[in-house]
């Protein structure tokens, strides 16, 4: 689970800022909250909604995760500079280093992990693990300006062999200026190391406004359990939708893609072998999804919704033929329907995006309820819907506020923070300005806000 974390010269944030999951010690809605597994043992929550202006840091702080999360999966190639973007209105911070810090509870440890970076180096890197009430060193690491690499390990990750401490100075020698030792060490299989790597490769799930988390139509090909919890929240959501369905028919571009030219189809043809999920619009604009079944065929999907005619009969829809809204949904209920499977940490900008406020509030709520008492799920937000500002529904450490200060740097605080009333109506309060975190809009003309140096948040 995401304990907190924190960011700190990167696109609109100047100073440190930090969002924390911890809980505080208030009381209600019990059931938001996880015991943490390891060392100090902290109440973590398992919701946060951040709200704000377009423009304020929402969006930023979401891709200062995204970031971070490339960075350890990924990597970088050799030579290849580091996309970091500081913040761009102090020209001081243009040469510091962008730092991003970790605190993280998983498989029984609390992992604190970060580094800083500028454009060309990995300046500072470490590790520190607690599964007890006492915190050991795994690592810290230095990059110099010349490009030389230094790691001191201890004993925690060396163990008591010279041949373990032997390896790892090797993985030491190995690591790139530009490339994180952590990287380096999930490449040459560190077995300690694998649970943190894990984590942001499998658990962290981003999931930006246009994005799409899974490819629906494969899965309802091959999960009817999905099927039928898509459907079934479908009904109960008032969509007018009885049924999905996901027709299937062997790959044939003369019929799904017959303009696409010899190089597009050599390409498909060998990411699916490859079995990678291939998704493109078709020539009608419809939503085509190319991938390999269990046989080993190269096979093509459509999702199909169903609906009920005056007749009773069924009739079928493309999924392009329903509305933005509803297919905004469909898209994001795998969230949803995981929640229960695996530990995963939802990251989700923009979750009200073409959804009508009472949409979004169910989708929370189903969310919360899914949550068993041992599952250790958690979902973060953005949003602009007022709606969801309700202490029936959230904690006040469960909603967060972005502002920015004077020379165009972006802030966080908590609701917790500012010890509002349990009985205050909070949408109303927030529309009227009384906790910040909404746009000023000046009454004798409109005036552009500032650019947060990037996407719109």
């Amino acid at each position: 689970m995401l304990v907190q974390f924190a960011v700190e010269n990167y696109a609109c944030f100047a100073d440190e800022v930090l969002f924390s999951m911890v809980a505080s010690a208030a009381t209600e809605h019990p059931g938001h909250i996880v015991q943490s597994e390891a060392g100090r043992r902290p109440r973590i929550l398992r919701v946060a909604a951040l709200y704000g202006p377009n423009a304020h840091g929402k969006s930023r702080l979401i891709e200062a995760l995204h970031f971070a999360q490339l960075f350890v999966v990924a990597g970088t190639r050799r030579g290849a500079p580091i996309p970091r973007v500081p913040f761009r209105l102090d020209t001081e911070r243009l040469h510091q280093p962008s730092r991003f810090d970790f605190l993280i509870d998983y498989q029984g440890s609390e992992y604190s992990y970060g580094f800083a970076v500028d454009g060309e180096r990995v300046q500072e890197e470490w590790l520190f693990v607690r599964t007890t009430a006492k915190e050991v060193r795994y690592f810290e690491r230095v990059t110099d300006f010349e490009g030389k690499v230094r790691v001191e390990t201890g004993p925690a990750l060396t163990g008591r062999t010279n041949k373990q401490k032997d390896f790892l100075e090797l993985v030491a020698l190995g690591t790139r200026p530009n490339q994180l030792f952590l990287t380096e060490a999930a490449d040459r299989n560190v077995e300690k190391l694998t649970p943190l790597y894990d984590w942001f490769k499998s658990v962290l799930t981003i999931v930006k406004a246009e994005s799409v988390p899974q490819p629906l139509a494969v899965r309802a090909s091959r999960e009817q359990d999905f099927v039928a919890f898509l459907a079934n929240f479908l009904q109960q959501a008032g969509t007018g939708i009885k049924d999905v369905v996901a027709e299937e028919v062997p790959l044939d571009f003369d019929q799904q893609l017959p303009g696409a030219s010899a190089t597009v189809r050599t390409e498909i043809e060998a990411d699916v072998q490859e079995g990678a999920i291939v998704g493109l619009l078709g020539p009608k604009g419809e939503s085509l999804t190319f991938y390999r079944n269990d046989q080993g065929q190269p096979m093509t999907a459509r999702l199909k919704t169903v609906h009920e005619g005056r007749d009773g009969g069924q009739v079928r829809f493309d999924f392009e033929d329903e509305s933005s809204g509803t297919r905004r949904l469909m898209e994001i209920l795998p969230i949803l329907a995981d929640v229960g499977t695996r530990e995963r940490v939802y990251v989700v900008d923009e979750l009200d995006r073409k959804l009508h406020p009472h949409l979004s509030r169910f989708f929370v709520s189903s969310f919360l309820d899914r949550c068993g008492q041992d599952q250790r799920s958690q979902l973060v937000f953005t949003t602009h819907d007022t709606h969801l500002m309700d202490l029936d529904l959230l904690r006040r450490d469960e909603i967060w506020f972005f502002e920015k200060n004077a020379f165009g740097a972006s802030t966080l605080y908590s609701m917790n923070a500012l010890n509002v009333r349990r009985d205050l109506k909070l949408e109303k309060s927030y529309l009227q300005g009384r906790f910040g975190g909404i746009p000023l809009i000046r009454d004798s003309e409109i005036t552009a806000a500032e650019p947060c140096w990037g996407s719109e948040s």
